[in-house]
Formats: structure tokens, sequence, C-alpha cells
């Protein structure tokens, strides 16, 4: 049986889950179904209340040679000022969600600086409960309506 919530210490890295990312559903569907190695990415991602669509590093995009959903760029604004960026969809999978995955839209990004592969926005978390304890400085997350 799948893990139904995921939980994590704050106190080094903030909240950070280990993912997996491939290319398509057909990837995802023979690696989970038929243990068929497929090109896929395990990704560790920063839970980013304040973003409303996930992010992944450039490096990982160009790896599993992600498909861009067009060719003119956006911009976006964040802390450090407002980037160009283009959106690239892939799938993702957290083990919260037991066999199923998410077929998503995320935004390029550098995040090599960083010891995260990018950041999961309010796109995913709506299918989570995140809870967040203080006292422990820790938070838990959990897979709803999967």
């Amino acid at each position: 049986m799948p893990p139904t919530m995921y939980s994590n210490n704050l106190a080094d890295y903030g909240p950070v889950v280990d993912a997996e990312i491939f290319p398509d559903v057909n990837a995802f569907l023979k690696m989970k179904n038929f243990g068929t190695p497929e090109t896929f990415a395990p990704v560790k991602l920063l839970v980013d209340t304040g973003s409303n669509i996930s992010g992944l590093d450039f490096n990982i995009i160009s790896a599993l040679q992600l498909p861009s959903y067009s060719d003119t760029e956006e911009w976006v604004q964040g802390q450090g000022g407002t980037w160009q960026v283009k959106r690239f969809g892939c799938v993702l999978y957290l083990p919260i969600f037991g066999k199923k995955a998410l077929k998503i839209e995320v935004l390029g990004g550098n995040y090599k600086e960083a010891s995260i592969d990018g950041v999961m926005g309010r796109d995913v978390l709506r299918f989570c409960e995140l809870r967040y304890n203080g006292v422990k400085n820790a938070f838990s997350l959990v897979a709803k309506g999967f």
C-alpha cells in the first residue's frame, strides 16, 4: 500500500518532497505498471504555496526532452524580479499518489544553485492537504481525491 502522507522536518531545507518526473503518460504507465525502465528523473521539489504553477530546472527539462507548450515566452514576476519563461509538459508522480500521477505544465527555471530541482506550486497542491506544525518544525502532505 502506498504512503498516504509525506512528512519531513523543515530545519534543513524547508518543505521538500521527493517526486518523479516523466516526459509523458506512457512512460509513467510502463514504469509503474510493468516495471519497464523508462526515461524519468527523480527530483526534489520545494513546496511553494506562493506559486500558482510548478517549476523545474532546465537541466531536467533538457535531459527528459520535455515538450514545450508554446514557442512564445511568458513574463513571470517573482522575488528576484521579472523573468521570461516557457511552459513544458510532463507527468508528476508523488509516492502519496499511489499508482496515479498528474499531467501538468511546468515553467522552466534555473535551480542549479539550490539544493532542489524545482518547485511544486498550487497547481499540484490543490490535490493535497498541506499541514504545517510550527512547534515541531515539520510539515505533512496528504493526497486528496486519489
